[in-house]
């Protein structure tokens, strides 16, 4: 084992400097170093495969759900991750303390900070309960400051739910230890069932934590983001008066009138895609009554005509996601039959329909001839593809998202679920030079998915092709030095 720790130290020696010994911790072994391009301190965890099994898959799996987050502020950064003489290492940055450490060290924190904090973190739970995964293992142990932030990490214990019960179980597990986790920042010690809750907090506190931590349980919060618009309301409740509130909302509709109509228009149209991003990730419907919803309906269809290819596409996509209503949506995008921001939504309603040659018609129409689709767009681009079976053309297309940097994980989930059919010999000699040359030109930016054409399976269908297996070795030779 130290010969073989002694290779892995060599191997990593080129881009860190091990500044201490290395650590057990548990199944695996870790220790500090140094960046040498950067000079910043970083932690780096390994296991040797051969020894462990189940250890290699664990930290395969905490590999995996960190870069599948990567884009969220509240997730620990991985920096690099990768195979070496039989190991397999992850990279992170070097913390000084955990949360719970700090909060011994230093006492609770500032009530706004706590609360932004808690809001941060619940949106990536919110994220990555809607890809599937649960964390296990949310605590003041798992949190880590850095600066002004505070990120998530330990994703050792991820797991991947499989039935709507088991979304329920999971999801309300690591809501509750994300609110022992605030009412431990809030207070400066660890919650317990048995005590009682401290008369110095703010009554909208009080009476969120009596709701999160009560025995009640059938009154808690469900899900992450009805726990982070809870909070948001709290916070909005403590730091603005009721009245301040509400001159600053007539300030605000008092601006919007005065702007241009098309400004007004536009941010209304951002906050309901952005709605309905969350609701695409999660698979819930964002809830047509909700206050915010009808605010930004109203302000654009008073301020667009019936016919605008923006709110044509917007109706389009709400009725395809809101309202699982595909002919409400084909119907919706025969107001703008040729515009491109339509195009990529009127393809996945007629993939819904089940008219899969007209649908990959438009589809492939809408990519070649308007390569300049939103993010929105491109993702029902690639669910009409793969509702119309074209897996070929859904791996090309979001193989040559990931080039661009787009780490989008509907459009990653795609691509994996395309490349798994095994398309990638089907493809015509330029679609698969194209997409070659795409992946090369992610390995050489070291954008994070390609990590996984080292350990991923789903890969396994290119590595008979020559040229990707050239690929592959420039991705290892990338992630391992």
């Amino acid at each position: 084992m130290s010969e073989n720790r002694t290779a892995l130290e060599e191997a990593l020696a080129t881009t860190w400097q091990l500044v201490e010994a290395w650590r057990s911790t548990g199944d695996r072994i870790a220790t500090r170093a140094t960046d040498r391009a950067t000079g910043e301190p970083v932690q780096i965890v390994a296991v040797f495969c051969a020894a462990d099994g189940i250890a290699t898959a664990r930290l395969a799996r905490e590999i995996g759900a960190l870069e599948r987050v990567a884009h969220q502020p509240a997730a620990v950064p991985l920096l690099a991750s990768g195979r070496a003489h039989g190991w397999l290492f992850m990279v992170t940055p070097w913390y000084e303390s955990s949360l719970r450490e700090s909060i011994a060290r230093h006492g609770p924190l500032r009530l706004e900070d706590a609360l932004a904090h808690a809001i941060g973190v619940a949106d990536l739970l919110h994220f990555a309960h809607g890809l599937g995964m649960t964390h296990g293992a949310v605590s003041s142990d798992a949190l880590f400051p850095s600066g002004a932030e505070l990120h998530l990490g330990a994703f050792g214990n991820v797991q991947q739910i499989r039935t709507s019960s088991e979304r329920s179980r999971t999801t309300t597990r690591d809501v509750a230890g994300l609110a022992r986790v605030l009412f431990e920042m809030v207070n400066g010690v660890p919650w317990s069932a048995h005590q009682a809750f401290p008369d110095t907090l703010p009554e909208p506190v009080a009476h969120f934590f009596h709701r999160a931590l009560g025995p009640d349980h059938t009154g808690r919060f469900a899900t992450a983001i009805a726990f982070a618009q809870a909070l948001c309301i709290v916070r909005e409740q403590i730091l603005q008066p009721e009245s301040a509130v509400r001159g600053r909302d007539a300030d605000h509709d008092d601006v919007v009138q005065e702007l241009p109509l098309s400004d007004g228009a536009d941010r209304s149209l951002r906050v309901l895609h952005a709605l309905l991003d969350r609701a695409e990730v999660a698979d819930v419907a964002p809830a047509a009554d909700d206050p915010l919803v009808l605010q930004c309906w109203s302000r654009a269809d008073a301020q667009l005509h019936a016919g605008d290819a923006r709110l044509v596409a917007l109706q389009c996509r709400w009725r395809l996601l809101a309202e699982r209503d595909p002919v409400g949506a084909l119907r919706a995008a025969q107001q703008a039959p040729h515009a491109s921001a339509v195009l990529p939504y009127r393809a996945r309603a007629l993939a819904a329909l089940g008219r899969a040659a007209e649908a990959r018609t438009v589809a492939v129409r809408s990519w070649f001839d308007d390569v300049a689709l939103d993010l929105s767009g491109v993702r029902s681009l690639v669910m009409a593809l793969l509702l119309t079976r074209a897996f070929d053309m859904a791996a090309l297309v979001s193989v040559s998202e990931f080039a661009r940097g787009v780490l989008d994980p509907v459009i990653l989930a795609a691509g994996q679920t395309s490349v798994a059919r095994g398309v990638a010999p089907r493809l015509t000699s330029a679609a698969q030079t194209r997409t070659l040359r795409a992946i090369e030109s992610a390995i050489d930016r070291r954008v994070p998915w390609t990590a996984e054409l080292l350990v991923d399976p789903r890969w396994d269908s290119l590595r008979a092709d020559r040229r990707f297996a050239m690929l592959l070795a420039r991705a290892k030779a990338s992630w391992t030095t």
